[in-house]
């Protein structure tokens, strides 16, 4: 049994198109996701996603993540909450 919010969460998730799937994610594999380029084709794939999805608001950003200085990592931070959307359940996806 759900509680209201959890119940009205599962009915708008229900009531959303769902974006069509590939049948083999391989393709991940043939980007370097470490690299600045590759950590911006990240970003641009979740947003792509999202959008699809019919979510809009999706904001990602290309930041360093670690690694030496001679070969930095490249990492995505985005506005997803635990990997959802920010306005999935309410709010604008900021803890308060």
């Amino acid at each position: 049994m759900l509680d209201p919010a959890m119940q009205q969460f599962a009915d708008e998730m229900l009531a959303r198109p769902r974006p069509p799937r590939r049948a083999s994610t391989k393709r991940n594999a043939e980007i370097d996701q470490s690299s600045p380029a590759g950590a911006a084709e990240l970003g641009r794939r979740i947003v792509q996603f999202w959008t699809d999805a019919g979510f809009d608001n999706i904001r990602v950003e290309v930041i360093r993540g670690g690694g030496p200085h001679e070969s930095p990592v490249y990492a995505v931070r985005s506005n997803l909450r635990n990997g959802l959307p920010p306005t999935i359940g309410g709010g604008d996806g900021h803890a308060r």
